[in-house]
């Protein structure tokens, strides 16, 4: 597995945004594998956008201070299995940081 990790900030509107990169954040770089974007915004302040495969996170894009960064990082080395709360575990009541504690 190809890791990547960039790290950047994003002018908008005269705010200065963190912007991260971790994994395979484009999905066109899957191929010809099923692939699933879930995402969790916090109004324009917060991007938290993830790419599955199988279940599994292969990459993130964070933007703005989202302090997920080694969360996510964990997540697509360890290959954590998502199945069955893709669609939840993005949720501010989700604490996904547990999974390494």
């Amino acid at each position: 597995m190809v890791f990547y990790y960039e790290t950047g900030e994003l002018a908008y509107s005269n705010i200065i945004q963190q912007v991260v990169f971790l994994g395979d954040y484009k999905p066109e770089n899957v191929g010809n594998k099923e692939w699933r974007k879930v995402e969790r915004t916090n109004g324009e302040n917060e991007l938290i956008r993830c790419i599955l495969v199988d279940g599994r996170m292969i990459g993130a894009l964070l933007i703005g201070e989202t302090n997920l960064e080694e969360t996510m990082e964990n997540m697509i080395l360890n290959g954590v299995d998502l199945r069955g709360i893709e669609e939840t575990f993005l949720e501010p009541s989700v604490e996904i940081d547990d999974f390494f504690d």
